[in-house]
């Protein structure tokens, strides 16, 4: 990662992504920066005064501006109105769905976004076709994106034996409660507790000790893909997603997947199980722990590892991006 946060006087790039998320928007979109005509600037690693210098310098002739965003109130995203004024390319790369906002009382937020976008004929990109429709329907103008990953296992993969596929996990890289929630952590739990799974089950990528008998861990990436490896089935019960990191991550690893069947979910798990209620969740999780090995289970975590490796690759990314030029 060295370098990218220089300041850019002359950029050679086409594109600018600005990111105020040092979490997961920030790992999605770090890797297009191997391209030359991809360049990056993020709001927590500068000055703010070194960051506006920077934005000051850069020449507008021939760039595309792209705001990483999820509607909080961070360094770029509250200068959005002037980023609109400067740049004639402009997007807005909304990472979360119209229903995270209303969860977060921002339906006001919304409407001065959709406000903002008229004035300037912003156009909002997004990383899912439903969610597309979605910001259509609060008057937004919107571009799907297929999303991404540079990812090969480094390892060999074990063999999937009972004793080394230990876990049922589900991901939450947060610890305020509302985020528990979206993210659909109490469905989790109470699935995991009816079952009595509790010493299988894991909450990665949260370190509040919140979940009672069920164990939590915060990680690094590469402890991340260690856990995820070792499950036997990845749960994500969110109330909303954008589109969700993990899962491209568990199917490249074989991992069966059990996701509701909401939004980004749709596009992100095509095949198999999209539970419409806790009802459907339970039994696809029986049906995968009690057969394991079925043929009809392999042929769906087939179905999704070639789906992900056809769609959901650094070079779609790319090109997805690149179809803005021709806008």
């Amino acid at each position: 990662m060295e370098g990218i946060h220089r300041k850019i006087d002359k950029p050679t790039a086409n594109f600018l992504h600005l990111i105020d998320h040092d979490g997961t928007i920030f790992n999605l979109i770090y890797p297009l920066s191997t391209y030359l005509n991809h360049k990056i600037l993020t709001s927590f690693s500068s000055s703010k005064k070194s960051l506006l210098n920077s934005l000051e310098n850069i020449s507008k002739e021939d760039l595309i501006v792209i705001l990483h965003a999820t509607g909080n109130k961070k360094f770029f995203y509250t200068l959005k109105n002037k980023l609109a004024k400067k740049f004639k390319r402009f997007y807005i790369f909304l990472h979360v769905s119209p229903k995270h906002f209303l969860l977060k009382d921002r339906l006001d937020d919304l409407n001065k976004l959709r406000r903002l976008t008229k004035k300037y004929n912003i156009k909002i990109l997004t990383p899912s076709k439903e969610l597309k429709k979605e910001f259509q329907n609060y008057g937004l103008n919107t571009l799907f994106i297929q999303v991404g990953i540079d990812f090969k296992l480094k390892s060999k993969p074990q063999k999937s034996t009972k004793n080394y596929k230990k876990y049922i996990s589900t991901i939450c890289t947060s610890e305020e409660k509302l985020y528990h929630y979206i993210k659909g952590i109490d469905k989790f739990s109470n699935l995991i507790k009816k079952l009595r799974l509790e010493k299988e089950s894991i909450i990665l990528g949260n370190s509040a000790n919140l979940f009672n008998r069920i164990k939590s861990k915060k990680l690094s990436f590469n402890g991340f893909l260690k856990y995820l490896e070792r499950s036997r089935v990845y749960l994500q019960f969110s109330r909303t997603e954008s589109y969700n990191l993990s899962a491209i991550y568990a199917k490249r690893l074989k991992i069966p997947i059990i996701v509701s069947n909401i939004e980004g979910h749709k596009d992100n798990v095509r095949h198999g199980f999209r539970a419409n209620n806790i009802k459907d969740a339970e039994r696809y999780l029986k049906d995968i722990l009690s057969k394991y090995n079925d043929p009809k289970i392999k042929n769906i975590v087939e179905k999704n590892y070639k789906d992900s490796l056809r769609r959901e690759n650094l070079n779609s990314f790319k090109n997805s991006f690149n179809k803005l030029i021709k806008i």
